[in-house]
């Protein structure tokens, strides 16, 4: 009875199977279904004109960017030209249409998402340019602060992957930029913005794990979005432990506190990548990582040994590249194994 119960719970139903290109691909490979079946089934998931509909918003972003782009640069070419209210009023003419037509357009629509994340890009543009004429005196992270804070309400009712990773982007630059001109830390504590860049971005990767799944929250459920979290966590991890191969001498609380939250963070990336989420490019990403610092390590052991002699060092440092590349190459190819078994 106990049997017949675990069996039930393990079985799933078609509603939570998802149907993509890796699944139809595999029940074809263990001849499940005929080439036939597999072509036709490939036609209602990846419609034929559907590289028209990539290329058409490929398009649509390039030319926000641009267009985003020429007032930034009207601006700069044109400052002294132009008065001060004229300034002000041309960036809240295009804040306003922007905001207009992303309510017309509907969020549900690139075009209305696009349309907001514009409005937030000048809202930056709008306290840049406002500071320069009246001279406001104040910091440059007070500038990112403040353009985080006044975006933030849009950024939550996007439901677009891009605004959050934009968004993010200027909350990072606010924190490095408040840590240097705001706390002024002693030449020891220097290192712990590592640590909070590290607890920021790893905190932004969890939750976008956490979200992803639920469909509410369908927009984040894109390979990129993690990427990008996921490589900019694993630099920011790697940088503190590089620091402390590298220099030794610096090493302080601040740098071993931000070297071990690298190497535990590394650690339970693998982990979850590996057993929760089994995807092949995230454990990649994480093992690259661990070769880049195992590298490191080698390279200045044989430095030391050495005592820093040019060309026994490049050609020691060339083997082990050779050797860190075919040893990440040959472990990769057996986890990709593994893993098509495990799906399987």
């Amino acid at each position: 009875m106990t049997a017949l119960n675990s069996n039930k719970k393990n079985t799933l139903g078609l509603d939570h199977i998802p149907a993509n290109r890796a699944l139809i691909d595999q029940l074809f490979s263990h001849g499940q279904i005929t080439r036939q079946a597999r072509d036709e089934a490939l036609k209602i998931l990846i419609p034929h004109n559907h590289w028209g509909l990539w290329v058409a918003r490929l398009l649509l972003g390039l030319g926000v960017c641009f267009v985003l782009s020429g007032i930034v640069y009207f601006f700069a070419f044109n400052w002294a030209k132009m008065p001060p209210h004229f300034k002000l009023g041309l960036i809240e003419f295009g804040l306003i249409t922007s905001l207009i037509s992303a309510y017309f357009c509907s969020l549900s629509k690139l075009s209305g998402q696009l349309s907001l994340l514009s409005a937030s890009v000048l809202v930056g543009v709008f306290l840049a340019v406002f500071g320069q004429i009246y001279q406001t005196g104040a910091d440059a992270y007070q500038l990112f602060m403040m353009w985080a804070l006044l975006t933030l309400g849009w950024t939550i009712i996007s439901n677009f992957a891009t605004h959050w990773i934009f968004w993010l982007s200027i909350t990072n630059i606010f924190i490095v930029l408040w840590w240097d001109q705001a706390v002024l830390p002693e030449r020891e504590n220097e290192p712990f913005i590592l640590v909070l860049m590290i607890l920021f971005n790893t905190t932004a990767l969890v939750g976008r794990e956490y979200c992803a799944p639920k469909p509410k929250f369908h927009w984040l459920n894109f390979g990129w979005t993690r990427w990008v979290l996921l490589v900019a966590s694993l630099i920011l991890m790697l940088a503190p432990m590089l620091i402390l191969i590298v220099e030794p001498d610096e090493a302080n609380t601040s740098l071993l506190l931000g070297a071990l939250l690298g190497a535990i963070g590394h650690v339970a990336i693998y982990f979850y990548y590996r057993t929760r989420i089994k995807d092949m490019w995230s454990l990649a990403a994480v093992v690259i990582s661990t070769s880049i610092l195992i590298e490191v390590v080698v390279i200045k052991s044989i430095s030391e040994i050495l005592n820093r002699e040019e060309a026994a060092m490049f050609l020691m440092m060339g083997l082990m590249t050779i050797g860190v590349v075919t040893g990440l190459t040959l472990f990769l190819r057996r986890l990709t194994e593994q893993l098509e078994i495990e799906n399987a």
